[in-house]
Parts: C-alpha cells; structure tokens; sequence
C-alpha cells in the first residue's frame, strides 16, 4: 500500500484493509495420472482436467 506524505502524518493509525481471503481446500489424493499423460493434460490430477469451456459455464463442482 502506498501512502502519499501530504496525506498521512505519523499521528494517525495506518489501517490495515484485507483486501480478499484465499481458500484451498484439501485435495484427498486419489487417481493420477501417469507422467507421460500429465505433461499432455497440463495436470496430474483427472478430476481438474477439465476444459476452459465447461470451468467458464460452471461445469466444475470441484469433485
């Protein structure tokens, strides 16, 4: 965050805003993917192989 001089004096309590939480779920470790077909699909996991298409139009339920 960048204060401007003119308008911050050391008197005053700098507030700290969040501006957003992250949240990542556990992932249980089941199937994978073979080296050879997880360097072709981009992941090693199947159930996040899944297209742009069907993560834009909600498709994903992240199971």
């Amino acid at each position: 965050m960048i204060y401007n001089d003119c308008e911050h004096s050391e008197n005053n309590d700098r507030m700290k805003v969040s501006v957003g939480y992250a949240y990542v779920p556990f992932q249980k470790l089941g199937k994978v993917y073979t080296p050879e077909k997880a360097l072709a699909r981009g992941t090693v996991f199947p159930e996040l192989d899944i297209s742009i298409n069907e993560y834009t139009r909600g498709l994903y339920d992240g199971k």
